[in-house]
C-alpha cells in the first residue's frame, strides 16, 4: 500500500484528496466568476489587479488573436515567461483557442530554446519583451511560425504580435 507521506505536513482540517473531483474546468471557473462577479480581482500583480470581467475579456481577445493567426485545436503555444498576469492570459487564451499551452522556463538560453521547442512541437510562442531577441535567434531552428511578444509593465495587459 502506497504511503503519501507529505500528507502528514497538511495542516489540521485540510482533506487528502478533493474527490470528488468537479466536472468543470478553469476555464469554466473563470467563465463564471466572470458572469457572477465580474469586478471581484482574479490576479493581483506589484501592486495591480485585475478583475474577473477583464480576464476573460483579455483571454477571449487573446484567443481570437491566436486563432486568427491559425492557431487551432491541439497546435502547441509555448509560453516563455515567468508567473506575471501575462502568462495567465496567454494560457487561458490558448486553451480557450483549442491550443495546448507548454510552459517553457524563460531562462533557458538561446541555444538551450531549440530542442525544448522543437520537442514540444510549438508553431507559436508567447514571450515577455527581455526575451524576445532569444527567441527570435533561436526561431530558424524551430517550428517556430510566430512570435508574440508582451510587456511585463503593469497595465499593459494587452498582448502586441510581431
Amino acid at each position: 500500500m502506497e504511503t503519501k507521506h507529505w500528507l502528514k505536513q497538511c495542516d489540521e482540517g485540510v482533506p487528502n484528496s478533493l474527490q470528488p473531483y468537479p466536472e468543470r474546468t478553469l476555464l469554466d471557473i473563470v467563465r463564471d466568476n466572470a458572469h457572477e462577479q465580474p469586478d471581484r480581482p482574479a490576479l493581483l500583480f506589484k501592486g495591480a489587479s485585475l478583475s474577473y470581467g477583464e480576464l476573460d475579456r483579455l483571454s477571449n481577445v487573446f484567443a481570437a488573436v491566436l486563432a486568427a493567426q491559425g492557431v487551432k485545436k491541439g497546435d502547441r503555444v509555448a509560453l516563455l515567461m515567468p508567473s506575471c498576469p501575462q502568462f495567465v492570459i496567454a494560457q487561458l487564451g490558448a486553451w480557450k483557442a483549442g491550443a495546448i499551452a507548454v510552459s517553457i522556463n524563460p531562462l533557458y538560453t538561446e541555444h538551450e530554446l531549440p530542442e525544448l521547442l522543437t520537442l514540444c512541437g510549438a508553431e507559436t510562442a508567447v514571450v515577455l519583451t527581455p526575451f524576445y531577441q532569444k527567441v527570435k535567434a533561436a526561431q530558424p531552428h524551430t517550428g517556430l511560425r510566430r512570435v508574440i511578444a508582451t510587456d511585463i509593465t503593469v497595465r499593459k495587459w494587452p498582448c502586441s504580435q510581431n
